[in-house]
């Protein structure tokens, strides 16, 4: 290299570590076609707009530590292997999208039966939960307390009255709702049975 090449770098990097706009657009224009190129290669194709915001990232890295860099090649060294990591990184996020991706489609079929089978048990329970709101208040309150898992010697224990007549008062109760439930309801309406 010419001493005349060593001054002007040596200006160069000077004014791109006081912050001169000037000097950072020479290294960005030096630079920034090359990168863009290189990460393309590294991802593949899969993009160039990705590849484009990659280089333009590290060029802002580049330039949050610019007083750190002594020269160009040290420049040149920094924003090739930044970029070579960024890319990794987008590399593994792929792969990581690609495999719940594939665990998705592989799993469709069992994710829809499933969450067809939920929306079926809300609008049962939702019919069920509707049918003892229109209970009478005893009715309602003893299905109520049964449907939330409570057991008629807990309810008996809790009002005060005899586990029989939670017994009788209960029946009375499914023998009401089993008339207002359709298929699904009373199917569901045979497991508080």
């Amino acid at each position: 290299m010419t001493s005349r090449n060593v001054i002007d770098e040596r200006a160069l990097l000077e004014q791109f570590q006081s912050g001169d706009e000037m000097a950072f657009d020479r290294i960005f224009t030096m630079f920034h076609s090359p990168l863009v190129f290189f990460a393309n290669r590294i991802l593949l194709n899969i993009g160039m707009e990705i590849s484009k915001e990659i280089v333009l990232d590290v060029f802002l890295k580049l330039y949050d530590r610019r007083e750190a860099f002594e020269t160009l090649s040290n420049i040149k060294a920094f924003l090739y292997i930044s970029v070579r990591n960024s890319c990794i990184k987008v590399i593994e996020k792929e792969k990581v999208n690609q495999k719940r991706f594939d665990l998705y489609t592989k799993n469709f079929d069992e994710f829809e039966k499933n969450v067809l089978d939920n929306i079926v048990q809300t609008e049962v329970y939702e019919e069920l939960y509707k049918a003892i709101d229109r209970l009478p208040e005893t009715y309602r309150q003893i299905m109520g307390r049964i449907v939330s898992g409570d057991t008629p010697k807990e309810i008996s224990e809790e009002l005060g009255i005899p586990v029989s007549t939670i017994n009788t008062q209960k029946s009375r109760a499914l023998s009401i709702l089993k008339k207002s439930l359709s298929g699904a309801g009373i199917a569901l309406l045979i497991i508080y049975s």
